[in-house]
């Protein structure tokens, strides 16, 4: 398979996300993302109009990396539960497996405005998803549920795991993070058994 060409784009976004990551998105300016991949502040305004369009971008590539791999997974053949459950697996190994993303993405703050607004409808698509799932089990069941509920319920079950194993693996040291997430996922799921 041919690997696609990086741009500076890509080189700029991939920095930034790093730094973000690493020092918190307040602590990092244009200038500093700058020095780092060695280019002047004006080549990086070329790509990016400013950090919140930065960080923006950060979010759409994380989501759009989820989605094309859960739609793929939604695909595979199963009954609404065992897709639910195999797409939160996979949702969960995915942010495990792109902490950086994880971190920039859904742990750092941005104050009310355009920027939270469009990060906001990135994330929308991700839930029309797991709202749609979630539909799917409660009438594979014939259970008459809270939907939008349920869907929170889940998706914060997964990502306190994932919070939990990024952020704070030592305080599950002695748990088997495979089990964790099987367990989570089970319990989170049970009432669509």
């Amino acid at each position: 398979m041919q690997s696609r060409r990086t741009t500076l784009r890509d080189v700029i976004r991939n920095t930034a996300r790093e730094l973000f990551a690493r020092e918190g998105y307040e602590s990092v300016s244009m200038r500093r993302i700058a020095t780092e991949i060695g280019c002047s502040p004006m080549a990086m305004y070329r790509h990016y109009a400013s950090k919140e369009d930065l960080l923006i971008s950060i979010c759409e590539e994380t989501f759009g990396g989820m989605l094309r791999l859960l739609d793929a997974r939604r695909e595979q053949p199963g009954s609404p539960l065992e897709k639910l459950r195999k797409c939160m697996r996979l949702i969960m190994d995915f942010h495990l497996s792109h902490p950086n993303h994880y971190k920039v993405t859904f742990m750092t703050a941005v104050p009310p405005g355009p920027t939270a607004d469009r990060k906001a409808a990135i994330a929308q698509r991700a839930m029309d998803r797991l709202r749609a799932a979630v539909r799917e089990c409660a009438e594979a069941k014939g259970l008459d549920i809270d939907v939008e509920l349920a869907a929170h319920l889940l998706r914060t079950g997964v990502f306190g795991v994932v919070s939990t194993l990024i952020m704070a693996p030592k305080s599950c040291q002695y748990v088997d993070p495979e089990r964790f997430k099987q367990e989570m996922i089970i319990t989170l799921s049970k009432q669509f058994e």
